[in-house]
């Protein structure tokens, strides 16, 4: 299960200003939150019991209820707690069917959708873009920076979905902060961390992996970056009826 840390990160930009008070609260007071009735926590904030279930829903849990409990297992449960089962479940939670719903819209309504990875993470994303490509002939792929610099500054409205792990590798960046600067729509794909590719796009994306290298080598498992293309391909194709 995702964690409450993991949860929030994922919903920050759905949040509202007393919202982020309560989450700071609660990272704080795990422990005695988890205990509390949630007409105390109301009171604390000078809000309704109402205020809290709307809360804790947008975080996708049933009720508060709920959250307590699964705060409780949280804090029962061992930090070391990540093995690869584990990692891959929790991306299943991380797929937000009301933004993914967003992107798949905002790609139909486009009339190109232009995506950018480097590396291994480029090689999954090329093989995605092919199975949109069968879909709608407005999805490329591009794998060299200046070939898309000049899509950017050639075109106008479109597009823009940078997949990047880190969400901090500079030719991603550089194209995204280009891109934005002439209005394009942006999108992004990265693992589950504060990184500056989200703060520049329109639609933030998220997959949940482990970084792993061994003998120098990039082993990071990148199933996690599949599962989430994979769920908006499927929306995309469902939308269009095929």
């Amino acid at each position: 299960m995702l964690s409450f840390q993991e949860r929030v990160k994922n919903k920050e930009n759905k949040l509202t200003e007393l919202e982020e008070d309560l989450v700071d609260y609660i990272l704080k007071n795990k422990e005695a939150v988890s205990q509390t009735k949630i007409v105390i926590l109301s009171q604390k904030f000078y809000t309704v019991p109402n205020t809290i279930t709307r809360f804790c829903k947008k975080l996708g849990y049933e009720n508060f209820s709920e959250f307590k409990m699964k705060l409780k297992q949280e804090l029962a449960t061992p930090v070391s707690m990540n093995s690869h089962k584990h990692i891959l479940l929790k991306n299943f939670e991380l797929i937000d069917k009301e933004r993914e719903m967003k992107v798949v819209q905002l790609m139909q309504r486009a009339k190109s959708v232009n995506f950018y990875a480097l590396d291994q993470t480029g090689l999954l994303t090329k093989m995605y873009v092919k199975s949109l490509f069968a879909l709608d002939d407005k999805f490329q792929f591009f794998e060299y920076q200046q070939e898309m610099k000049k899509k950017i500054l050639n075109s106008s409205h479109e597009v823009f979905f940078f997949v990047s792990l880190s969400g901090e590798t500079p030719s991603v960046l550089e194209l995204a902060e280009l891109a934005k600067s002439r209005n394009h729509k942006l999108i992004s794909l990265t693992n589950l961390t504060e990184n500056s590719l989200v703060q520049m796009v329109d639609i933030p994306l998220y997959c949940l992996t482990q970084k792993e290298e061994v003998n120098g080598y990039d082993t990071t498992d990148k199933t996690p970056l599949l599962l989430v293309l994979q769920s908006l391909y499927y929306s995309y194709r469902g939308i269009l009826h095929i």
